[in-house]
């Protein structure tokens, strides 16, 4: 169980009993605490850490997302899929994911062959401009020093 405080941090938790409007959590350091049930999320299984497509994901909340993103990042691994979109988180330092073996990498591979990345998504925008005869775009968006001119250079 994931619980929100009222810091909005995101708390570690086993559900102790549920009522109506409250329920008792057991943190993680063994303390346990009264909380409106608005405020606790599900967690998912050991076996979603990292999940490269968070659609696939048992809990999809607000927290099991964020939670993900985050242990995706603190690996390098800043690309991640969210159904057809592709999230980025910019690492603000260097990482070694755009040398030319990674290219060949995603060449002619689908989606799910190869982890997540920019790759992929150029890749399946080139092949499918050559197979239909139609025009493609990739849509980049997100706020000033995001990484958008950085993943379509």
């Amino acid at each position: 169980m994931r619980s929100t405080s009222s810091t909005g941090t995101v708390l570690f938790c086993t559900l102790v009993s549920e009522g109506d409007d409250t329920c008792e959590v057991k943190l993680t350091n063994g303390q346990k605490r009264t909380v409106p049930v608005d405020d606790v999320e599900r967690m998912n299984p050991p076996k979603f850490s990292k999940v490269e497509d968070m659609a696939q994901l048992t809990h999809l909340n607000e927290a099991s997302v964020l939670h993900n993103l985050e242990d995706r990042y603190s690996s390098d691994l800043i690309y991640t899929y969210s159904g057809l979109f592709c999230v980025v988180i910019n690492p603000y330092k260097n990482i070694p994911i755009y040398t030319d073996k990674i290219v060949q990498a995603y060449k002619g591979k689908k989606r799910g062959a190869c982890p997540p990345h920019v790759f992929a998504i150029a890749d399946q925008a080139y092949r499918d401009m050559l197979h239909e005869h139609v025009n493609q775009s990739v849509l980049c968006t997100g706020e000033s020093g995001a990484g958008k001119t950085e993943n379509t250079k």
